[in-house]
């Protein structure tokens, strides 16, 4: 290592291997910016654990909005669902076009092992069908709550407030979640028409069931029967029947 000295004008020199130090400054920007990444990595299976069914946490999904554009650039907000030890059903969407010349219609499912290889396409359109499911908001607003009976005047226009604070928040989360849905599933639409050339277009939510051990075996041993796969409405899911 060299050894700090003086210069012919007597002034003093600094070791040549001596490191230089970040500014306070820089050290806090740098700070924020590894926090800020951080909490872009952490949110999105947050968000995602935090939601049931129909159901998910403001807090959540409030932080979430500001993180979408960080998270989607640098695809930190993919499925996780699929990967959890209970995965759960998984989802296709078929669709079908139409022409106004009278062609017989082009119909499809994706994903699609016959037709999307290799395995990257496959699971590409694999998290495209996901993503429409967890997208999935009923059309029909959430339903207005209702006061329970016997209460006094001031007790129930203090309710009424409370109430109606909170349904007026649920009625936003609804309308901003419906709008995000109806525009992925837009999107879906006008590339299959643009892909095909045709004049309609009909998609709709597939879900394939997972088996129980017993079932599995109960019904030859085959994940891909006909009757593991059932159709998901445009309405509320409780509205599906389930085998």
């Amino acid at each position: 290592m060299a050894a700090a000295g003086e210069d012919s004008d007597g002034n003093s020199l600094a070791c040549e291997n001596t490191p230089q130090r970040w500014s306070l400054k820089a050290r806090l920007i740098a700070s924020a910016l590894i926090l800020f990444h951080v909490t872009a990595v952490f949110w999105p299976p947050f968000t995602f654990a935090s939601t049931v069914r129909d159901s998910s946490s403001p807090f959540a999904d409030g932080v979430m909005s500001w993180l979408r554009p960080y998270a989607s650039l640098m695809y930190l907000d993919h499925g996780y669902f699929f990967f959890a030890p209970d995965p759960g059903p998984s989802h296709l969407v078929q669709y079908k076009v139409e022409f106004a010349d009278g062609r017989a219609p082009v119909e499809g499912v994706f994903p699609s092992l016959k037709d999307h290889q290799p395995r990257l396409m496959y699971h590409r359109h694999f998290m495209l069908a996901e993503a429409l499911q967890n997208a999935f908001v009923p059309p029909e607003p959430p339903a207005r709550p209702q006061l329970p009976a016997n209460l006094t005047d001031s007790e129930r226009r203090a309710l009424e407030i409370e109430q109606k604070a909170v349904f007026a928040e649920q009625t936003a989360i609804w309308k901003h979640r419906r709008e995000q849905y109806e525009l992925l599933h837009k999107s879906i639409e006008d590339h299959l028409l643009a892909k095909h050339g045709g004049n309609k277009v009909t998609i709709t939510r597939r879900e394939h069931l997972l088996l129980a051990p017993a079932d599995y075996l109960r019904m030859g041993q085959r994940l891909d029967l006909p009757e593991t796969y059932i159709n998901l409405p445009e309405a509320n899911m409780s509205e599906v029947i389930r085998p």
